[in-house]
């Protein structure tokens, strides 16, 4: 396996889109546009991968000077639960850390909370139910 930044041409970042729109979007019946948010043209994106392809993926984006967001992490059905999302979150992290972050913040969804909680994560505030999908999540902020 092995984690590598994704150019916006590069085929596997069209299979990161895909999975993303896939595991967040599709079941909501949102359109596809929604992927290309605000921040997608200027986030770092990141993906494990191995020989059969795209197997996780995080993107990171600088919101203000020394404060970036780590947003649409996300692993293939059949390859959750075997520690690619931690892999995928710890370079994130590092990565942010490289470009001398004080702070990292993301929006989690309720079940992945004590995963980001490992990686010094603290919740912030309520639960909020995300606009576009309905889904419950909770803001979480780590300093660096």
């Amino acid at each position: 396996m092995e984690l590598i930044q994704l150019q916006t041409t590069d085929d596997l970042y069209q299979d990161a889109l895909a999975l993303r729109y896939d595991l967040f979007f599709r079941e909501p019946k949102l359109p596809r546009s929604i992927l290309f948010d605000s921040l997608e043209a200027q986030s770092l994106h990141l993906a494990m991968t191995n020989e059969e392809g795209l197997l996780a993926y995080g993107r990171l984006s600088e919101e203000q000077p020394h404060a970036f967001k780590i947003s649409q992490m996300v692993v293939r059905p059949d390859m959750q639960g075997k520690g690619l999302g931690s892999a995928v979150l710890n370079e994130l992290i590092q990565l942010a850390a490289k470009h001398n972050a004080k702070q990292i913040s993301l929006n989690a969804r309720l079940h992945a909370v004590p995963m980001y909680e490992k990686y010094g994560f603290e919740t912030i505030g309520d639960t909020f139910i995300a606009a576009s999908t309905g889904v419950p999540h909770t803001k979480m902020l780590k300093h660096c």
